[in-house]
């Protein structure tokens, strides 16, 4: 496995853990609850920062593991598993903006929307990753 499928790995993986959020935020949702206050401001904040731990410190990890590896400039093959990554991926974000853009007519409120927001970036970059997954193996 490349240093960059290994990045892709690491990437797609800890942005999941943001799941915990959601699912947090869902579950204030269908209980009735409004969920909004400082426990789910502090949870996102600390998510947040988990996930750029994460991020860094495998990444410095993966590096020194294998210095010649992670600075090999890209090449055709991975720049191709980029762009082939994107249209799907983008698509699903620029539908979902638009389907968070019509909640504003449903009667949400700034703090749903904002979340609605939140909920298809998030969605748009794990298809991303996982897309370059994919295309790691077939391409």
């Amino acid at each position: 496995m490349s240093f960059r499928e290994k990045s892709d790995w690491l990437s797609l993986i800890s942005l999941g853990l943001m799941g915990i959020y959601f699912t947090e935020v869902a579950r204030g949702l269908l209980g009735g609850s409004h969920p909004g206050g400082p426990y789910y401001f502090w949870l996102f904040w600390v998510l947040v920062g988990v996930l750029v731990v994460i991020q860094v410190v495998t990444h410095v990890v993966l590096a020194i593991r294998s210095p010649k590896d992670a600075q090999t400039p890209v090449d055709e093959r991975e720049r191709l598993i980029h762009l082939r990554a994107l249209p799907l991926a983008y698509f699903v974000l620029l539908v979902g903006a638009f389907l968070t853009i019509g909640t504003m007519h449903m009667g949400f409120s700034t703090w749903q929307f904002a979340h609605c927001i939140l909920f298809v970036l998030w969605i748009a970059e794990l298809l991303r990753y996982g897309m370059r997954l994919y295309y790691h193996r077939t391409v």
